[in-house]
């Protein structure tokens, strides 16, 4: 069972869906999984979900590549495991490695410790890393139990500094007045070397969800 939470989280993360859940009923995900051969009773191993993650980004990438990458100031394929444990340490956070070390994962990350500033936190960041190297090739962060105007006003600035990095979005809901959260809200880059996406919706149990989500395609 432990194999597939991950192996369903870590697609569901390289998807880049507006809505986690929605993720794991679409025919990219199934057949992705069926093809490493995870299943509620299948032992998945990080190989296997790091070729998932490949054969799913593949098919969602955009064709031009970006004009930048951004991830809280590190730098996918060069930042190493160990650059980001040294940043943990430094801020005081607590971080759990997994998964052979292809992933890293920080709870309650004060949020200037990533964006310089802001006075937030993340209830979860997680990191993940190429087998081969452990270099960053992917980082999540997720904030849960959000009023909903503190989430709407942190997703329209996020966004915000992502129009004016990478420009139009690939696809967008975004709220012109109060967001009455019925409805996911998103933003959403793909392009051939990386895909970045803010949403905001209201998941069971965790309330209203702000999650974003970095990732390079190799």
């Amino acid at each position: 069972m432990e194999g597939w939470r991950w192996a369903t989280r870590a697609v569901a993360m390289a998807l880049g869906s507006t809505a986690i859940i929605g993720a794991m009923h679409m025919p990219v995900f199934r057949s992705v999984l069926l093809r490493v051969g995870a299943c509620p009773v299948a032992r998945v191993t990080p190989e296997q979900v790091e070729q998932a993650r490949n054969q799913a980004l593949h098919k969602l990438r955009g064709a031009d590549p970006a004009p930048a990458r951004p991830a809280f100031g590190f730098a996918f394929e060069k930042t190493s495991l160990d650059e980001v444990r040294a940043w943990a340490r430094a801020h005081g956070i607590a971080c759990e490695r997994s998964r052979n070390d292809s992933l890293l994962k920080c709870d309650a990350v004060p949020a200037g410790a990533l964006r310089p500033g802001a006075d937030a936190t993340f209830d979860e960041v997680a990191f993940g890393f190429r087998l081969a190297d452990h270099r960053l090739v992917n980082l999540t962060t997720l904030s849960t139990s959000l009023e909903p105007r503190a989430a709407r006003r942190r997703f329209m600035a996020q966004a915000g500094v992502l129009t004016t990095t990478l420009g139009t979005p690939a696809s967008q809901s975004t709220p012109t007045g109060e967001w009455d959260v019925r409805a996911p809200i998103y933003v959403t880059y793909r392009f051939s070397d990386y895909i970045a996406e803010v949403s905001a919706m209201v998941l069971p149990e965790r309330g209203v969800v702000l999650r974003e989500h970095y990732v390079a395609i190799g």
